[in-house]
C-alpha cells in the first residue's frame, strides 16, 4: 500500500473536524448501522426551512461559532488506518500543515511516514506530491476525490452552501445513528447537488455528513459518508478524536490526531522546493 494513498483517502481540506488518537485503532468494523427515522416532517415551507436553520445554527454554535469559522492555521501531528471490506490494511503517520490564505481560501502540507520524507501539496487547483525524485501530480481520481470532499464539507456548508439565495433547506426530523438521537438536515443547492447532515440532540454537535455522486462508469450513484466522535476541546473549538470515512457502506478510512495546534504556518513549505523531512513546527 502507498502511503500517499493512504492518507490521500482520509484528509478533509479545509475542515478542522480531524481526530486525535490516544493509542487506539478500530480494527475490522462492520458496516456502519442503518438508521432508524422516527420522524419525517413534509419539506418545503417555512417552518421547516426555518428547522432546519436552526439546527444547522445550533451545530455551528457548539463548535464554537465565529471561532471556529476562524480558527485559522493548524499543525496537527497524526495517524491513519485505511481498509479493505471493513479490514484494517495499515496505519501511517502523518503531519499536516494547514495555511489559510487572505481571501479564505486554504493550502496544505502532508508530510507521511516517520521520515516525513514524502510530501502531499494541495493548492487550490492542484494536489502533487513531492519525494527526492522531485514533484509529479497526484492521480487524476485522487484529486477529483480531494476536491469533491471539500465541496461538501462543514467548512463549505457555512461558508458557502448556506449564503445561497437559491439553497432549499429540508428538515428531516429526528433519526437514530450510531444509538444517538440525531436532527437531521439536508441541503440542496441549485444544481441539484445535495448534502446531508445528522447532528446530535443533547450535544448539536455533528455525527455525521453524507452526499452522493453519479458514478461516471456505472452511471449510478456512490455515497461517501464521514462519521465524527469522541469530541475534545482544544483551545476552545470542540475536535472529534476520531473520524471514520465509509464509501457506499464500507468502511475505507480511518483518521486519527495525536496532537493539534492552532498557530501560524511559514508559506514557504507550500513551495515545491522547500525540503522534506523534519523540521521545525
Amino acid at each position: 500500500m502507498k502511503r500517499s494513498l493512504q492518507v490521500l483517502l482520509l484528509l478533509l481540506p479545509g475542515c478542522v473536524l480531524v481526530s486525535a488518537a490516544q493509542g487506539q485503532t478500530t480494527p475490522g468494523t462492520p458496516k456502519r448501522e442503518e438508521n432508524i427515522v422516527v420522524t419525517q416532517p413534509a419539506p418545503g415551507d417555512g417552518v421547516d426551512e426555518a428547522k432546519a436553520r436552526t439546527a444547522l445554527n445550533s451545530m455551528y454554535t457548539a463548535l464554537g461559532g465565529e471561532r471556529w469559522l476562524r480558527r485559522g492555521d493548524s499543525i496537527l501531528h497524526g495517524r491513519t488506518s485505511s481498509f479493505y471490506k471493513n479490514a484494517p490494511t495499515g496505519v501511517g503517520e502523518y503531519v499536516q500543515y494547514h495555511h489559510v490564505l487572505q481571501d479564505g481560501s486554504f493550502e496544505d502540507r502532508i508530510e507521511l511516514g516517520k521520515k516525513r520524507d514524502v510530501v502531499q501539496l494541495w493548492t487550490q487547483t492542484e494536489g502533487v506530491e513531492v519525494t527526492y525524485k522531485g514533484r509529479k501530480a497526484l492521480p487524476a481520481k485522487d484529486q477529483q476525490d480531494y476536491f469533491r470532499r471539500a465541496k461538501y464539507s462543514l467548512d463549505a456548508i457555512a461558508n458557502v452552501w448556506l449564503k445561497e439565495p437559491e439553497l432549499l433547506l429540508i428538515y428531516g426530523g429526528t433519526a437514530v445513528v450510531a444509538r444517538r438521537e440525531v436532527e437531521r438536515v439536508t441541503l440542496i443547492d441549485k444544481n441539484n447537488d445535495s448534502v446531508e447532515v445528522d447532528m446530535e440532540r443533547s450535544t448539536h454537535l455533528p455525527l455525521r455528513r453524507i452526499f452522493k455522486f453519479r458514478n461516471d462508469t456505472y452511471k449510478d450513484f456512490d455515497e461517501d459518508l464521514e462519521e465524527y466522535s469522541d469530541f475534545h476541546d482544544i483551545g476552545g473549538i470542540p475536535v472529534p478524536y476520531v473520524t471514520t470515512r465509509y464509501f457506499n457502506g464500507d468502511m475505507v478510512a480511518q483518521r486519527f490526531v495525536e496532537s493539534l495546534e492552532w498557530k501560524p504556518v511559514d508559506p514557504a513549505l507550500f513551495d515545491a522546493n522547500a525540503p522534506l523531512g523534519k523540521h521545525k513546527n
